[in-house]
């Protein structure tokens, strides 16, 4: 769990098949339950990252945060000899 602004998120990094690629997906918890409040999308094809919100007023400290996630945890990395890790 993450806290921005008093409000408290949750962090889920994923795979989609059928859009060919990786995401981190951000959900705030309100009243028990769950909702989805913004999405980073990594597309392999070309890589390239969308940002999508579902929410209005959220802290731009949760999108700076997303974008830095995103950047580290769903780009590929050149590791020894070329390789893609």
């Amino acid at each position: 769990m993450i806290e921005f602004g008093g409000r408290h998120f949750v962090l889920i990094h994923g795979s989609d098949v059928q859009r060919d690629g990786m995401y981190i997906e951000i959900s705030e918890q309100i009243d028990g339950g769950t909702h989805v409040v913004l999405e980073v999308f990594y597309r392999d094809e070309d890589g390239r990252m969308t940002f999508s919100a579902f929410s209005e007023d959220l802290p731009l400290e949760l999108v700076e945060f997303a974008a830095q996630t995103a950047r580290e945890r769903l780009t590929p990395r050149m590791v020894g000899m070329g390789a893609v890790q």
